[in-house]
């Protein structure tokens, strides 16, 4: 009911609303407690209305609630999703000053981490990119200091926010010191590295991760980890074995992406190897894809298209 108010901009009646539900008699006496404004403020900043969503944890004390580290994580989250990192910073800083009841954890580090690299990219200044990815690893190694130890998801963030920024060096210390502290990489961690080889043309690399991630069972390789590598071997004109990686996607029970199909089909008709190519092999790839896009129009059916 409190989303709906806020989606329909009813915001007087919203915060009413909240006040009858926290004051009248025993029963409902305890209905707005900590963990329901704290779900509150998740809701509201996944649906992007982050304003609704700070406003809702300043006014928590208003309503007898007083925030938890749960509470100040969904805040930030809110906060990074929109890319107010200032703000995001803030509510870190007070969570992070000696003595305070609400300390931050492995999620605060991981949110913050996550979010900077993730909006590196899409700042138009190489300056600003340089400065995100820079407050990513100071953070983390803050995190370490603090006593911290970072998980799988934390190092994912960080390798595949220098891989995009071409600190390939950084990315390595960080995948060796996943193994040092017995963190297990994933298929995720492996990726970032894919798709860093292939984009600068060192696809033999690229090959040797998606190799070693089979080997040391780190993960299953997947239609995202062999994409990188097809593509860049019918670039660099190896169409035969870009097949080969096509024909192990579709055992592994993937489907390639359509882009991807035609990128090998016509590599192949380029250099007359289309025999290269199974008559059956197709025809289940190409069924594949067709059911792919009707599974997509039933989500998405502004996406319609013409399927004959």
């Amino acid at each position: 009911m409190a989303l709906v108010l806020v989606k329909g901009n009813r915001m007087n009646l919203f915060w009413d609303f909240l006040k009858n539900m926290s004051r009248g008699g025993d029963k409902r006496s305890n209905l707005v407690t900590t963990v329901t404004m704290t779900c509150l403020i998740k809701a509201l900043g996944e649906e992007g209305l982050v304003n609704e969503a700070l406003s809702a944890f300043y006014r928590m004390k208003q309503f007898r609630c007083k925030p938890d580290v749960f509470a100040y994580n969904n805040a930030i989250y809110a906060l990074c999703r929109v890319g107010f990192f200032k703000k995001a910073k803030f509510l870190f800083g007070q969570m992070d000053l000696p003595g305070f009841r609400c300390p931050p954890d492995v999620f605060t580090y991981t949110i913050l981490i996550s979010s900077y690299c993730r909006y590196a990219m899409e700042t138009g200044s190489r300056k600003a990119i340089r400065r995100r990815v820079w407050e990513a690893n100071h953070l983390f190694r803050l995190m370490l200091f603090k006593g911290f130890v970072p998980d799988v998801v934390t190092y994912n963030c960080l390798i595949n926010g220098c891989c995009k920024t071409n600190r390939i060096g950084r990315a390595l210390e960080l995948f060796d010191e996943m193994t040092q502290r017995e963190c297990v990489p994933n298929r995720v961690t492996y990726d970032s590295f894919i798709r860093y080889y292939s984009a600068v043309n060192e696809v033999d690399r690229a090959i040797e991760m998606l190799k070693m991630m089979r080997e040391k069972g780190h993960g299953v390789p997947s239609s995202s980890s062999y994409t990188p590598i097809i593509h860049s071997l019918c670039e660099v004109g190896r169409v035969g074995e870009a097949v080969d990686l096509v024909v192990e996607l579709v055992e592994g029970g993937s489907i390639p992406r359509e882009y991807t199909y035609k990128l090998v089909c016509n590599a192949l008709e380029r250099e007359g190897k289309m025999d290269l190519f199974d008559e059956n092999l197709c025809r289940h790839i190409e069924s594949g894809i067709e059911n792919r896009i009707r599974q997509v129009m039933k989500v998405k059916p502004t996406m319609r298209r013409d399927m004959s």
